[in-house]
């Protein structure tokens, strides 16, 4: 009985020393893929990461609608003018309500 605990004890400890070297080489593993894509992004100038990829992206439409004119009020026949009046709906204790 005393041989069979002895060899369940090596087994259980050669088990945890297994699952512990595959645990390691997963993080082994993890860290050198980050570290390449870190690389790569430092390397040709692009962003790593999903913010530094939306601060990007949000950079670029900037400079890209920096020219245009967005106010659209003095814009000819695509202005609010054209559309005719502005209503406002207003809640009541009867219903919905609009006024001009």
């Amino acid at each position: 009985m005393a041989a069979a605990a002895i060899g369940g004890f090596f087994m259980l400890a050669f088990s945890a020393a297994f699952a512990f070297f595959v645990i390691a080489g997963l993080i082994v593993f993890g860290l050198v893929v980050f570290a390449f894509f870190w690389a790569r992004a430092k390397l040709f100038g692009k962003p790593f990461g999903p913010k530094a990829q939306f601060e990007a992206a949000r950079k670029d439409m900037e400079t890209q609608f920096q020219g245009m004119d967005l106010n659209r009020a003095n814009n000819g026949p695509n202005s609010s003018d054209a559309d005719g009046p502005i209503i406002d709906a207003h809640q009541t204790p009867e219903g919905w309500s609009v006024d001009d």
